[in-house]
């Protein structure tokens, strides 16, 4: 980046010869700026204090500091009653591959050799086994050392069955940044008082990794010492990952180790950086030298910094900044402190992963079928004849080859159906069944379903084989254009776990649809709000906009999405938008949010629909997740047929004329409701020039070209609902 900044620069001194002194000033901020952001490699710290801000983690890094302390002085002096350097660690590893939907080993989806690769980067350093040993300077040799520690790719997963601790799943973004930490982690992760848990994406800016630091056992903190448990672990990007040495992977030429993932779960375990993130700073340990700053690049050995006089750098250190060619030791006192830390069972989620379960060869004792999801009937739909579909996973460690299925509706006679799993179904997949037709009544249906069986025996864990939920049919009907301001309910709506419901509430636009969810309702629970079924058979283009307020608590994640249907409401395959807490919140707030102005709102929130073109029978839901988090707004919501994202805004206007050039105008009509109009244009004498009418017109925009006639006076006359306007223009 600097050197294109650079670049740039001798790019404007050669055409312009001359530059002013403030170009000069600006170019030399870029400079410095684009270096300095180069150089953030590592997000631990600003993470950290990410979390602190939010609340998730209240102690201060003084404070560790103190307790940790401490608790080395205590392991030193009662060393016979302590783990030694002699005892070996092992660490249960889960790598979280949130992927764009590649290929496996494509762009983000990285292989599974790329991801070994980087495990055997993890056992060498840190156990001193790095071939690169012979790289550190005879200076720092005598305190160099190894853990004794081996990162074992997790046996079995949470549930007990056979894994290879390797989970991939499809993102709802193409990149990510740190403000998405608990959106991406969330679509993975698995409990992190017995895994490590490894997220491996595209990150947008210069932060290529960072990891949640321990916490301690302070006294009156003990409330958070959990909070933070659901985001614990090491994020990475997928660039840096793994080993140039171990294949040809597409990785970053100066982070292509390995390191910056030992780097990060150096923090996991406690270490700093080796400047103390502070000009000449502390990383508290004694055998490392203060260090003035980060160390960029690779420097020739030996490099010094200058705190109270000049000190020879140990960029060799795997907590600085180099390249990873560069990188190559940890010291015995960052090694005591990881172990002060894997040892003390009182920090939460390091001492707990020694004896996971994770460590362990799978339960296979048990014969399980779980049922995932329903699939079909959709939670919203018109369909009076449906085959209900079901998703289930074989968590039994031998194929299935059949299930037997019991279900019934609105609690009516039971229906037995055995599937025939072909091929058969493998150790921890997921397959989707359909079951014979059943027939719901219009109105709130619900259904009950058991898996009893598997290969024809009974299931052994059936608490997990079991679904109950209630489906809506309703067969109501509208086009676009279309305009809802909810005044009143007028759009189908249900929540399938009986949870609580999208409601009318007077907002600063009248009313609008809401979901009460502060401190209500049941977690996990969704409440659905669906259009009737769209005809978009006679539409090329389409779009929607929609306005949307809500605070995020600062803790309680409620999540939005936005759905899609092709077959009435039967299936909803398509998921155009996903937000979750802080990304889908206006602003912050702990009481129960009520919006009071239009600066409180996410206004004009705009969606392509042009996929949906051709389609007769189309139905889009709105789903809240409730985490019982705060309240939801939704208001405004207007589907235009264009796929134009700055519609022209009328005003108050019933429509507005602009002209693109003396011969061609466009008429944008903003109608109350669907109206018959009517354009015309005529010259002075009476003759039509433009003649032109459609019906069931709201909020589209019609064009005017006047390219053949005759310059003069003309008028426009446009014609809604019966009553005509009238204005006169000069054609030149």
């Amino acid at each position: 980046m600097m050197q294109l900044v650079l670049d740039n620069m001798w790019w404007h001194l050669k055409v312009h010869h001359r530059v002013s002194p403030a170009f000069i000033l600006l170019l030399i901020f870029l400079i410095l700026s684009n270096f300095s952001l180069a150089q953030e490699r590592c997000g631990t710290v600003p993470y950290m204090n990410q979390l602190r801000k939010e609340g998730i983690i209240k102690q201060t890094d003084e404070q560790f500091e103190r307790w940790l302390e401490q608790r080395i002085q205590s392991r030193i002096q009662t060393e016979q009653t302590q783990r030694t350097q002699s005892d070996h660690y092992q660490i249960p590893v889960v790598v979280h591959v949130i992927h764009n939907g590649e290929p496996v080993g494509t762009g983000t989806n990285i292989s599974d050799e790329q991801i070994l690769s980087q495990i055997e980067v993890l056992n060498n350093d840190f156990n001193r086994l790095n071939a690169d040993a012979a790289n550190t300077p005879a200076l720092f040799a005598p305190v160099a050392s190894s853990m004794s520690i081996e990162f074992i790719m997790a046996k079995r997963d949470p549930q007990g069955l056979p894994t290879t601790g390797i989970n991939r799943v499809q993102g709802t973004k193409t990149s990510w940044t740190m403000g998405d930490n608990a959106v991406f982690k969330a679509l993975s992760f698995w409990p992190s008082q017995d895994y490590l848990n490894i997220w491996v994406l595209r990150f947008s800016g210069s932060t290529i990794g960072y990891a949640q630091y321990p916490v301690s056992s302070l006294a009156g903190l003990e409330e958070f010492q959990n909070g933070a448990a659901s985001t614990d672990g090491v994020v990475v990007d997928y660039t840096v990952f793994g080993t140039s040495d171990a294949g040809s992977f597409t990785l970053d030429p100066n982070y292509n180790k390995g390191r910056t993932t030992t780097h990060e779960i150096g923090h996991f375990f406690g270490l700093r950086h080796i400047w103390g993130d502070a000009s000449c700073g502390t990383d508290y340990v004694n055998d490392t030298p203060v260090q003035q700053t980060s160390t960029s690049n690779c420097p020739s050995h030996p490099a010094t910094t200058n705190c109270n006089g000049p000190v020879v750098k140990m960029f060799q250190n795997y907590m600085d900044y180099t390249y990873d060619a560069c990188m190559n030791l940890f010291t015995a006192g960052q090694v005591s402190r990881m172990q002060t830390i894997l040892d003390d069972p009182s920090v939460p989620r390091r001492n707990s992963l020694l004896t996971s379960p994770g460590l362990l060869d799978p339960n296979c004792d048990v014969l399980d079928a779980a049922l995932i999801a329903l699939e079909s009937p959709g939670v919203i739909t018109c369909s009076t004849s449906t085959s209900p579909s079901i998703t289930i996973r074989n968590q039994s460690c031998s194929e299935l080859n059949s299930v037997k299925v019991d279900y019934s509706i609105n609690q009516g006679a039971n229906q037995s159906s055995i599937i025939t799993l072909s091929p058969p179904l493998g150790i921890n997949q997921t397959t989707v069944i359909n079951l014979p037709s059943i027939t719901p009544g219009s109105g709130i249906n619900s259904i009950s379903i058991q898996l009893s069986e598997v290969n024809g025996q009974a299931d052994e864990n059936p608490g997990n084989g079991t679904l109950s939920q209630q489906f809506l049919v309703d067969d109501s009907e509208d086009f676009i254009p279309l305009r809802e301001e909810f005044t009143s309910m007028n759009w189908p709506l249900i929540s399938p776990q009986q949870g609580i419901q999208w409601e009318i509430q007077a907002t600063n636009y009248g009313n609008s649809a809401t979901v009460q969810a502060y401190n209500q309702g049941t977690n996990g629970t969704e409440s659905w709000l669906a259009t009737p079924v769209l005809d978009f058979s006679s539409t090329l283009t389409a779009s929607v906009f929609f306005d949307f307020s809500y605070a995020y608590n600062g803790i309680n994640y409620d999540r939005l999405k936005i759905l899609a249907s092709t077959d009435c409401g039967n299936s909803y395959p398509d998921k155009l938008l996903d937000v979750s807490g802080p990304n889908m919140a206006i602003t912050t707030s702990t009481v129960p949010w009520l919006p009071s102005s239009p600066s409180q709102w996410l206004s004009r929130y705009y969606i392509n629909l042009n996929p949906y073109a051709g389609e007769e029978h189309v139905r889009f839901a709105f789903v809240f997740t409730n985490a019982r988090g705060n309240n939801a707004y939704l208001d405004n919501v207007e589907f235009f047929v264009s796929d134009d994202p700055n519609p022209v805004d009328t005003g108050d206007e019933l429509f507005s004329v602009y002209w693109s050039s003396p011969t061609s105008a466009s008429v944008t009509f903003n109608l109350d409701e669907r109206s018959n109009i009517r354009i015309e244009v005529l010259d002075i004498l009476g003759r039509s020039y433009i003649d032109t009418s459609a019906p069931d017109i709201l909020n589209q925009t019609f064009p005017v070209d006047l390219g053949g006639a005759y310059t003069g006076i003309y008028l426009m006359r446009i014609q809604v609902a019966g009553r005509y306007y009238v204005s006169k223009f000069y054609l030149p």
